[in-house]
């Protein structure tokens, strides 16, 4: 998540956990469902461990550590027999001045679906972070190898379960430089934008050792459901194992300033087109854009679990709407 939008007038949505019409009751948690498991946990951590590593030397954007962690997706892609979108996985994209011109490159893969309509769904996880100043590394653990993993555990599902629409996996590049990547991706596949039903994204998915939630924003979700399906959709993320938490909390060491959640993330690129949006992530914390922010300083719990509600809401997601 890119600190830019960490700003102090705009206001954010108060927290509160959803509460489904099934579970009013006065012994509540019998009444809640377990955690439907897609994703397993073995291959999700390995990935985790791996992209927040020092090889990587932080993944900040046209580093040579981030170029590494390129060819990392598309290696694993590749293995999953993953196809590249339009014929490539690497898709470059260049900002900046004439004086200073930059570059990144995201990577991009197509997943099809049943569907006759031609209609998608985007998952998207942006793999840069802030690379290294001095001799510390910022790994980004949380900030956004754990998103980046969690993408990839879910590729590797959807190739062996397709949906029904069309599913374009996109890990962005450049998000800590404003969303550059996201902004990309939306500029370059225009004819494409009226066809895109959703983007669901996902941006720090295990937190702190500290962290407790998933939380979530959405926007657009009536023009794509119904009432009884967005009731649906609340209660599906009612589990016994994890709490799904509306809105995020401002943070206690930063009491004078608010982050933009609608902009925080590759979520807002979409938003800003028209595009109906889930996205989900803990929120900042103590180690966010740390070098603190590492593999054993996460928990690896929280991101199994967020994965596997994110992907039992996607699968429900892809039958509603």
């Amino acid at each position: 998540m890119p600190i830019k939008h960490r700003v102090s007038v705009l206001g954010l949505i108060s927290a509160g956990l959803l509460a489904c019409s099934a579970c009013q009751s006065t012994n509540t948690v019998e009444y809640l469902k377990p955690l439907t498991i897609n994703i397993k946990s073995e291959q999700l951590l390995n990935h985790f461990k791996v992209l927040s590593s020092d090889t990587f030397q932080g993944r900040k954007v046209s580093t040579t550590g981030n170029k590494k962690a390129q060819q990392y997706l598309i290696d694993q892609l590749s293995t999953l027999s993953v196809q590249g979108f339009k014929g490539q996985y690497k898709h470059s994209f260049h900002y900046g001045s004439s004086t200073y011109p930059k570059s990144g490159n995201n990577i991009i893969a197509f997943i099809p679906g049943s569907n006759e309509a031609n209609k998608y769904i985007v998952l998207t996880a942006h793999f840069d972070h802030l690379g290294t100043k001095g001799n510390r590394i910022f790994n980004g653990a949380d900030d956004n190898a754990s998103g980046t993993s969690a993408l990839l555990a879910m590729a590797e599902q959807l190739v062996n379960q397709p949906l029904s629409h069309h599913i374009i996996v996109l890990f962005t590049d450049g998000e800590e430089n404003g969303l550059k990547g996201s902004k990309a991706f939306i500029h370059d596949n225009q004819e494409l934008l009226k066809n895109i039903k959703l983007n669901i994204n996902m941006d720090m998915l295990a937190g702190s050792k500290r962290s407790k939630n998933l939380h979530f924003i959405a926007r657009g979700l009536t023009k794509i459901l119904t009432d009884n399906q967005l009731t649906m959709f609340y209660q599906n993320q009612q589990t016994r194992e994890l709490s799904v938490v509306k809105g995020f909390k401002r943070e206690r060491h930063s009491l004078n300033k608010r982050t933009h959640w609608l902009l925080a993330s590759d979520h807002g690129s979409f938003h800003q087109a028209g595009i109906p949006f889930i996205y989900y992530g803990v929120g900042t914390h103590s180690n966010y854009h740390s070098p603190s922010d590492e593999y054993l300083n996460t928990n690896h719990q929280l991101l199994t679990n967020a994965t596997n509600i994110i992907f039992q809401q996607l699968l429900f997601l892809d039958q509603a709407i």
